[in-house]
């Protein structure tokens, strides 16, 4: 088993960061090769992990990197220039390093063939043969306090020097820079310990091994090595800057008068016995290998990167999974609190109503932290978009640029996990079928650069995202035309009616696959995993200006704001970020057209879904009601029998047959205690496209 297992979660958080910053500046650098403090900041990532991938003794990852960071340096001092194909030579290096990172991760061991990336790498360096290989810089001798003896350490070593062992005062100097300071000292200690015993260190055990320490750390040791061997087995560890060793003497140690009545006698011959039985203070530093699970602590444990414990960062990790049930239990207050007032307004008992009031009020506030809590800005997603565009700029032969904007906005980190695959072929689309070679543009009157817009920012309850490009539109006559050979019917569809048939399962209007984006699949997946998110999506575009998908997505998919229904006699909720208008229907309001059910609204068209048919479901008679809704854009109408008002429910997964039905988002407990599904609007309408006039 993997000796640093309890470190891992941390080097996995750390490699990704740096990785993506490396990704980041590097199509910085790209666009101003003369920038020092981005050529400076590249070389100190690059550095970092290659430290850490040594620390933690990944071998394939440390010698990329030692690699990498060579040609790095050539760029730093100017030594070589800077270029686009080298930049995607490091680009390369990235992809793999990524690869063995999430190798790791799973626990996996291939045997990696970076031959070609070696070879890339040496004719980089071999532009410029005079500079040196990478060295650590000497380090001056420590200015820490030094570290005291105790009585009972200094019973202890003196008993040990006088049977002939050997003793050491050590300070060991980490790299400033370090970002694993705990992993170091771990290491170091777990190599001292194998030839020999650890007195005691400072800072003490529990704090070494979570790095709150600055420039380095000390110990006092027993051993039969050498003072060099002793040296050369801890500067073997990465990121150690330096070694002072001191042996100690009897004379180093304090005479207190209780050591020196102590009787002779009484130290026991086994030096491992001795620590064991007079040295109760002193703590094993690798004790705490045993406390479980790879990752519980560094959950859950305050990061102090500065070193000092008490006025380190206040940020904390927390694992996940309790976040989730932290959410689980405050949406579980929730229906609780909606029980209790629901029973408070049948029974009419005015002495529960104020301090439920305030119960209320409580419960409200601690649902908004923890929506909170777990909010995420969407730059995790959105950061990983650049490199992506600047790979398919140079694959397609196009010159194009990805301009993004809003990342900081947060949406829950149920839907930015689910963001990326969407995204990911919204700007595959506009830049294999939306923006046009420089040739084309430059004929077309268009500066030759094009532009791909990704644009995120907050309205209301929901988080509005935007991809956009300057490049050739969509063709509503040539979706028509395709539309029709599909035998699909486009009569009475106006513009923006026809462009909506794009998000039609199968459709397209290319007669070439691409490997960059395919044909024929994908904007109808795209649309079935925004509306599993409970969001809509729509498209505007005009010829040879360029095409807008915009998408809206709730803030949280926890605890929503419904419409609750009656259909027939079963109970439903319909997400209120859908609804549009309710209209109470009068005798005539719907018609019949060749293909459906149709409402005119203000001279709108609008396709007709009778929930109660779509769900087998016998409806009532009397006065019903239409439910406008807007999906992607498109207007829809749901019939239903009866309104019963609008609540805050939480939403539970389905599981089971149940879960399989696309009709259902989920599941919510009413105040009264019943089940009601919530319907997923996007499913419930979906096929009514065609319906017309």
């Amino acid at each position: 088993m993997d000796d640093n297992i309890k470190y891992r979660e941390l080097f996995f958080e750390e490699t990704d960061e740096y990785l993506q910053k490396l990704n980041e500046n590097l199509l910085l650098l790209e666009k101003d090769d003369q920038s020092p403090e981005i050529l400076e900041e590249i070389f100190r990532s690059a550095h970092t992990l290659k430290g850490m991938a040594a620390t933690m003794g990944y071998t394939a990852m440390t010698e990329l990197t030692h690699r990498m960071e060579n040609v790095l340096e050539l760029f730093r001092k100017g030594k070589a220039q800077v270029t686009s194909e080298a930049l995607t030579v490091i680009f390369h290096c990235l992809d793999q390093l990524s690869e063995i990172v999430e190798d790791l991760r799973e626990e996996n061991e291939p045997v990696y063939d970076m031959a070609k990336l070696f070879l890339e790498l040496e004719n980089l360096c071999a532009e410029a043969p005079e500079v040196q290989v990478i060295e650590t810089p000497a380090v001056e001798e420590s200015s820490l306090e030094e570290m005291p003896i105790g009585e009972i350490d200094a019973s202890v070593i003196r008993s040990a020097l006088e049977k002939g062992y050997l003793a050491y005062r050590i300070t060991v100097l980490v790299n400033p820079n370090c970002m694993l300071k705990g992993a170091r000292a771990y290491l170091v200690v777990n190599r001292l310990e194998q030839e020999g015993e650890i007195m005691g260190t400072l800072p003490q055990a529990e704090e070494l091994e979570d790095g709150n320490f600055d420039k380095g750390f000390q110990l006092l040791y027993i051993t039969k090595s050498r003072q060099e061997v002793v040296e050369e087995s801890i500067l073997n560890v990465a990121e150690i800057d330096g070694v002072v060793i001191h042996a100690l003497t009897l004379e180093d140690l304090p005479q207190s008068p209780a050591v020196l009545a102590k009787p002779r006698g009484a130290v026991v011959t086994n030096l491992a016995e001795t620590i064991k039985t007079e040295t109760p203070a002193a703590v094993p530093v690798k004790e705490p290998k045993a406390e479980g699970p790879a990752g519980n602590k560094a959950d859950s444990k305050v990061e102090t990167k500065n070193g000092n414990g008490a006025h380190g960062s206040q940020s904390i990790r927390v694992d996940l999974s309790r976040l989730d049930s932290f959410m689980n239990l405050v949406s579980e207050l929730v229906i609780y609190r909606t029980r209790l007032e629901e029973i408070s307004q049948k029974q009419g008992n005015g002495e529960i109503t104020e301090p439920l009031e305030q119960v209320a009020r409580i419960t409200s506030d601690l649902q908004d932290l923890v929506l909170k809590i777990r909010m995420q800005p969407v730059n995790v997603v959105f950061n990983r978009f650049p490199r992506m565009v600047r790979d398919l700029s140079q694959e397609l032969g196009k010159d194009m640029e990805l301009l993004i904007e809003g990342e900081e906005t947060e949406l829950d980190r149920t839907v930015v996990s689910e963001l990326g695959e969407p995204l990911v072929h919204l700007l595959r689309n506009a830049a294999d079928h939306g923006i046009e070679t420089a040739e084309e543009r430059e004929k077309k009157g268009k500066p030759a650069h094009g532009k791909i817009h990704l644009l995120a920012y907050q309205e209301g309850n929901s988080v509005v995202i935007k991809v956009s490009d300057d490049g050739q539109g969509i063709d509503p006559e040539r979706i028509r035309e395709s539309a029709e050979r599909k035998g699909i019917s486009t009569e009475g569809l106006d513009r923006g009616g026809l462009i909506q048939l794009i998000f039609n399962s199968g459709f397209s209007t290319n007669t070439e696959v691409t490997n960059i984006s395919g044909r024929g699949v994908g904007m109808d997946v795209v649309k079935q995993k925004i509306t599993s998110l409970g969001g809509s999506i729509e498209v505007l575009s005009q010829i040879n200006v360029g095409t807008t998908f915009v998408i809206r997505l709730p803030l949280t998919l926890s605890i929503i704001q419904a419409l609750m229904v009656h259909v027939g006699r079963e109970t439903f909720a319909l997400p209120l970020g859908f609804i549009e208008k309710v209209v109470a229907l009068k005798e005539g309001d719907i018609k019949a057209a060749h293909s459906g059910e149709i409402y005119i609204h203000r001279e709108k068209v609008i396709p007709v879904v009778r929930v109660s048919e779509l769900l087998n479901i016998k409806a009532r008679e009397g006065t019903q009601h239409i439910i406008l809704v807007s999906i992607g854009g498109r207007p829809f109408g749901l019939v239903v029998d009866e309104l019963m008002g609008q609540q805050e429910i939480v939403i539970k997964k389905l599981s089971g047959s149940l879960g399989k039905m696309k009709e259902y988002l989920g599941a919510s407990i009413l105040g009264n205690g019943d089940i009601t599904l919530i319907l997923d609007v996007g499913n419930l309408v979906q096929g009514k496209g065609e319906t017309l006039e």
